[in-house]
């Protein structure tokens, strides 16, 4: 398999990512993690057609050359975010996966109707399990962290898979499960709905979702330099394997 073709495979793959997690979010149906190997399908044969035209495959490498030679340009949000220290990562994610809630909170609240998504909640977390009260404070947190398995190993995976414009795929299941639990609060499409809509309010930090949020948020920012592939300019420079290689820290 000649380089142009493993580039679009990977390419194809890494695009696709992101649209899985986010159509899990609003479908609670892992099937759609398929679309991650349909991504490389379609990479493998646009890779393919480009290795059979060498004139594209020029052109490609041309403007990557070109790009490559430019000083990639950060705006101040993309400094916090991508911060050597870690600290820093973690509040400015944390800000900025704060506002994406609060405005998918209000849009869901307001503009959306109640209930939209429960089938996805009742996909997500069987109802007989959440009907059950817990019998101990063990029991609870078991029950907390299995329902937060998924996006977790979600997060760690795209930590390891690839890093996008410095960004890394973590960053975005941390930010799409934020997004999601303002939809699912503004909706009250939980798998047992709460009496009526909870309207935009501090009495959310009573309940245990921010907190599992704000961990997610964390876990991301943790793995951030896990990454063993990067593509420096989305689009435009091709995947590269990272050469220091992952930091686990």
């Amino acid at each position: 398999m000649t380089d142009s073709i493993k580039i679009a495979t990977v390419r194809g793959a890494g695009l696709a990512f992101p649209i899985a997690c986010l159509w899990y979010v609003l479908s609670g149906n892992l099937a759609v993690f398929s679309l991650v190997p349909v991504g490389a399908g379609v990479g493998l044969l646009v890779g393919a057609v480009w290795n059979k035209d060498p004139g594209l495959e020029m052109k490609a490498r041309s403007t990557t050359k070109q790009t490559d030679s430019q000083p990639a340009r950060q705006t101040t949000l993309t400094k916090f975010l991508t911060h050597p220290n870690p600290i820093v990562r973690f509040f400015s994610l944390l800000a900025f996966g704060t506002l994406l809630f609060l405005l998918a909170w209000y849009v869901g609240y307001y503009l959306l109707p109640e209930g939209m998504f429960h089938s996805a909640a009742e996909a997500q977390m069987t109802r007989s399990q959440l009907a059950t009260a817990s019998t101990s404070v063990f029991e609870e947190r078991t029950r907390i962290f299995r329902a937060n398995l998924i996006p977790v190993l979600l997060i760690l995976l795209g930590s390891l898979l690839i890093k996008v414009n410095g960004f890394s795929f973590g960053y975005i299941v941390a930010l799409f499960n934020l997004v999601g639990y303002g939809l699912f609060i503004g909706t009250n499409s939980f798998a047992i709905p709460y009496p009526e809509r909870l309207a935009p309010t501090f009495q959310i930090l009573s309940r245990s979702g921010p907190y599992e949020m704000v961990a997610l948020v964390l876990l991301a920012v943790s793995s951030y330099c896990w990454s063993f592939f990067e593509i420096k300019k989305i689009f435009r420079t091709n995947p590269e394997r990272v050469e220091q290689g992952p930091r686990f820290s």
